[in-house]
């Protein structure tokens, strides 16, 4: 039963680790655990800890599962917040693609802090693997999108272009793509002075 007192919420943690633990060594019977647990919706912890696995998945039922959250839960923002967020870090080659499809989707908005720090935010802070992709992909999505941001919110693009600036942390290749991408922002025509400064103080390192 739920409760949510420390011990409860220690045994959730254990449970949903070894869960996800079970579900990387791709066993039927662990893969069809986490789905139950998703349809079983005790709490919110365990369905997004099962929700977040199956994004992660290439589970025949992963496309199912997520349109059917979005469904239940479309008239709350921040639980959709989180939907778009687990499927910002699934660790899925093709990841960008589907967060290129999910900025048209009606729940999200460009204009909403929230959900830009749902979608791109997490992508660019939350998942490491694919935002840090060798070709650079990920570096020239953020900038792309910190460019169409900038005119709306600049202190919000101006936080996401900080990601950027951590360049000296990566190899040649890594630190090249994202100098490139701080170039871009630092030369594009009306950058505000908020972008501005982030992308010309980390170059100028």
């Amino acid at each position: 039963d739920y409760r949510p007192e420390p011990d409860a919420i220690g045994r959730r943690a254990l449970r949903n680790r070894c869960l996800g633990y079970l579900v990387a060594a791709g066993e039927t019977a662990d893969l069809e655990a986490c789905l139950a647990q998703y349809h079983a919706g005790h709490n919110m912890t365990d369905v997004m800890a099962a929700l977040s696995l199956i994004a992660d998945s290439e589970l025949a039922e992963r496309a199912v599962v997520l349109d059917d959250f979005a469904r239940r839960w479309q008239s709350d923002p921040l639980v959709m917040d989180k939907w778009f967020s687990v499927q910002a870090m699934a660790s899925k080659p093709d990841v960008l693609v589907d967060i290129r499809r999910l900025l048209g989707h009606p729940a999200f908005s460009i204009r909403n802090p929230n959900k830009v720090r749902a979608l791109i935010g997490a992508f660019a802070n939350g998942n490491p693997l694919r935002f840090h992709a060798a070709d650079g992909a990920g570096y020239h999505f953020l900038a792309e999108h910190i460019l169409e941001l900038d005119p709306l919110n600049p202190q919000i693009a101006a936080r996401l272009a900080r990601t950027l600036t951590h360049w000296h942390r990566y190899d040649s290749g890594r630190q090249q793509a994202m100098r490139e991408a701080l170039g871009r922002l630092m030369g594009a025509p009306d950058i505000s002075p908020d972008v501005y400064e982030v992308a010309s103080k980390s170059l100028a390192d």
